[in-house]
């Protein structure tokens, strides 16, 4: 049915722009060419469904806004965007604003998390703009009194097909309601216009690279009052404040509020100085209803482990397994990891009668919203969050609790109050660790490497389970959930990082055993062959072309799938010192089938990035857990890639899809394969198979001088 369309004014220096709406739906796409999890893709898109052409403001003068409450947290989401509003129509790019994550300004169309922005959002506005183009094609042909088929649209006008002196440009033709049929936004779709990637610089790169750039930290530069909370030495579930000296915390200089909040107690001074002696003053001990030590993951994981529920069955699994020459059985383990990003979580908070605006470190502003609302007994509509830049999410900001707590230091205290976590408290005070997973994997497989039959069992906290990758005739994946004491979070892959380290691990082992080249072994059991070139691309860059390595260096390879539309594999290849275990990376490959690159440039940065990151999870990251309390305080206690760690990365980039189909995102995909293929390195080097990551130093030592 047709929508009834409103139209917006704007307000820009005091002059009117005119805004209008012109229907389309949401981001649909072609499903993508992979057997595995399609429909959960057309689901995502539609759960977050919003008409983005009610979303772009097309102004007198020619320039647009674009909204969306999405965000930028370094992922290049504002490049990506402007580049497809500006050549969807066909502006320059200076002509196209972006307002981003303002709950006052913009649609809610979900999180920005799982790489799914320029998928739904960037796709959206695409599509919106082909459609503008369409009806201001239709408009001009009625104020011009000529058929629709003389005209063309081109560089921002509606103008003659042959005779290009007759223009109309876009601000002329935006004065009136628009009223545009829906679509089904599960339909396939593809472009009439080709999308050709400009490869634009970075809209905040200069801003990011000379640190201008306003972070939610850098707001109000010594016009407010910070805000705080203790902090447990070691955050389990439930765990609250039993006793605080709140007069002594009052009594300190600079201390504009203190007092018990919920669970704990929180301290509003004029800085961080007064902040913190208020803390201090405060001796708060802990009630906590765990008093055993937190130090096997593993059995604590396997502990009260309850199905959640089986992912994929295929009939007569155990059967087919016991008919199978060969079998392996094999247990992975991946430990916590910290979700502590760059800029710790932080809100600024201010109350205006009964009117709160927060500015916050937020990858979700509406989720953010609907929090602060419901702790301050406030409707929504009350609640205005704007999600300034973020410095790095990772899936920790998208149920941050930093903004109610400095909404409720704002209420409480009567000022505007600045909440920013210690990396100390983002430890430990608030932790929320990266899921520690254990994963059951038992395989049988015919003497020519053919997967016969497989069983997979995930044991974890928070996160996702995946379907398998290869094609194998009989195969069963179940996820368990464990409540484990520590906080735990979704962090960037949600469990698909600890699934392919298991599984490709696994896949090398058996490898091994039956004596067959790794690459060769996973074409051999391929799903998709979209997956092949990928591999022969990672086995190219990396010059390995079947070679048997050296000692103490070694070659590995992953693929991957994250979430049933994006695919990648990764190679990397590693030197081993044997003498102290250390491992160095001295090169990785990657290669992505993501469908259309929409700024090389920036998706370049963006991958090369991303597989730093698993060099990390790979390597070093690891929190080490020392009762009810963690040994890991700052970033000098837990170890990071630093620029010495780096090494040369080729990446490429393939598209099965049907021309100009829509993006499908690429911000967590590359950090999958890389951890698997780093893993499988490190065993080649060195002839031990690792069945725990990270792969530290003194882990990789032991397994070396055991083996002597």
């Amino acid at each position: 049915m047709p929508l009834s369309r409103r139209v917006f004014l704007e307000l820009l220096g005091g002059s009117t722009a005119y805004a209008f709406t012109y229907g389309c739906r949401g981001a649909p796409e072609s499903p993508a060419p992979v057997r595995v999890e399609t429909d959960e893709v057309v689901r995502h898109a539609v759960r977050y469904f919003v008409d983005y052409t009610e979303w772009l403001f097309i102004h007198a003068d020619g320039s647009v806004t674009a909204h969306t409450g999405r965000i930028e947290m370094g992922q290049g989401l504002k490049t990506v965007l402007s580049n497809l509003v500006s050549q969807g129509l066909q502006l320059p790019p200076d002509k196209v604003r972006l307002v981003l994550g303002d709950t006052d300004r913009c649609p809610d169309d979900g999180p920005t998390e799982g790489s799914s922005a320029t998928h739904i959002v960037g796709w959206g506005y695409w599509r919106a703009c082909e459609r503008i183009r369409a009806h201001l094609i239709e408009r001009a042909a009625g104020v011009l009194g000529v058929a629709a088929d003389r005209l063309v649209y081109r560089d921002g006008a509606v103008v003659g097909r042959n005779d290009p002196s007759v223009a109309l440009p876009i601000g002329e033709l935006a004065d009136g309601t628009v009223h545009l049929d829906t679509i089904d936004p599960t339909a396939p779709y593809t472009s009439e216009t080709p999308y050709v990637d400009r490869r634009t610089p970075g809209v905040n790169a200069e801003a990011i690279v000379t640190g201008s750039l306003v972070y939610t930290g850098d707001l109000f530069p010594g016009g407010c009052p910070y805000g705080a909370f203790a902090q447990p030495g070691f955050h389990i579930h439930s765990t609250e404040i039993e006793s605080a000296d709140v007069a002594a915390a009052r009594r300190v200089s600079g201390v504009v509020w203190a007092g018990r909040m919920g669970r704990s107690a929180a301290v509003v001074g004029e800085g961080f100085t007064a902040v913190h002696r208020g803390l201090d003053a405060l001796a708060p001990s802990w009630r906590t209803p765990r008093r055993d030590p937190v130090l096997d993951v593993e059995g604590e994981i396997r502990a009260g482990a309850k199905l959640r529920k089986t992912i994929e069955e295929t009939a007569d699994v155990e059967g087919r397994l016991e008919a199978c020459g060969t079998t392996l059985s094999e247990t992975y383990i991946t430990q916590y990891a910290s979700q502590t990003p760059i800029e710790t979580e932080c809100a600024v908070a201010e109350l205006d009668g009964d009117r709160v605006t927060v500015w916050a470190s937020t990858q979700a502003p509406f989720k953010t919203r609907g929090r602060v609302a419901k702790r301050l007994a406030l409707p929504e509509e009350k609640i205005r969050i704007i999600a300034m830049p973020v410095g790095g999410g990772f899936g920790v900001k998208v149920d941050t609790p930093a903004p109610e707590e400095a909404a409720l230091m704002a209420r409480i205290s009567g000022r505007r109050v600045k909440h920013v976590y210690s990396r100390d408290f983002q430890f430990n005070g608030r932790a929320r660790y990266k899921e520690a997973v254990v994963a059951d994997i038992t395989s049988g497989f015919a003497a020519d490497g053919r997967l016969l039959a497989r069983t997979i069992d995930l044991h974890q906290d928070e996160g996702f389970g995946s379907k398998d990758t290869y094609d194998i005739p009989s195969v069963r994946t179940r996820l368990y959930r464990t409540k484990m004491p520590a906080r735990h979070g979704t962090m960037r892959g949600t469990s698909f990082v600890q699934t392919c380290f298991a599984v490709e691990s696994h896949n090398d082992a058996i490898a091994d055993l039956l004596g067959l080249d790794p690459v060769e072994f996973r074409k051999k059991n391929l799903a998709l062959e979209s997956f092949a070139p990928l591999l022969d691309a990672c086995a190219e860059m990396t010059g390995y072309g079947g070679r048997s390595d050296g000692p103490y260096r070694g070659t590995g390879f992953a693929i991957c799938h994250h979430g049933g539309r994006q695919l990648g594999a990764a190679a990397a290849e590693v030197s081993v010192d044997p003498s102290t275990g250390a491992v160095r990376v001295e090169r990785l490959a990657g290669a992505f089938d993501i469908g259309l690159v929409v700024n090389l440039n920036t998706l370049t940065a963006n991958t090369k990035g991303a597989m730093i990151w698993g060099l990390g999870f790979a390597l070093f990251e690891e929190v080490r857990l020392d009762g009810h309390r963690s040994f890991t305080r700052s970033l000098g206690d837990y170890r990071i890639p630093r620029f010495s760690d780096v090494p040369p990365i080729d990446i490429a980039f393939f598209s099965n899809e049907i021309r100009n189909a829509a993006p499908r995102g690429c911000g967590e995909l590359p950090v999958i394969p890389t951890v698997g293929a780093i893993a499988n390195a490190v065993a080649r080097a060195t002839g031990v198979r690792f069945h725990s990551l990270p792969l530290t130093p003194e882990r990789v030592l032991a397994a070396l001088q055991s083996r002597t």
